[in-house]
């Protein structure tokens, strides 16, 4: 004897136009937060903590990063010179 609710392929096809877009926003804001957290230049207990909250927290966990995990953005530089310049004044 079965008890629940049994969602046959019928039902599914229904609900397809519904989760398709959802599903492919959550694929591209989960990798887009994941390829952003990787180019930061951070701690690793930062990173795995944030890493943490993007995958386990649906979609909210990359938006929650985006807002909360940003605040400031260190990437890592590809030379080691410093462009900036001292000017002065004659």
């Amino acid at each position: 004897m079965h008890y629940g609710y049994h969602i046959g392929i019928d039902e599914f096809a229904d609900w397809l136009p519904l989760l398709l877009p959802i599903l492919i926003l959550h694929l591209i804001l989960l990798s887009v937060a994941l390829w952003d957290l990787v180019r930061r230049d951070q701690s690793a207990d930062y990173k795995w903590m944030w890493g943490a909250i993007i995958i386990l927290i649906n979609i909210i966990g990359p938006i929650l990063y985006f807002i909360f995990g940003r605040k400031e953005r260190t990437y890592a530089s590809t030379s080691g010179k410093s462009s900036s310049k001292k000017v002065r004044k004659s």
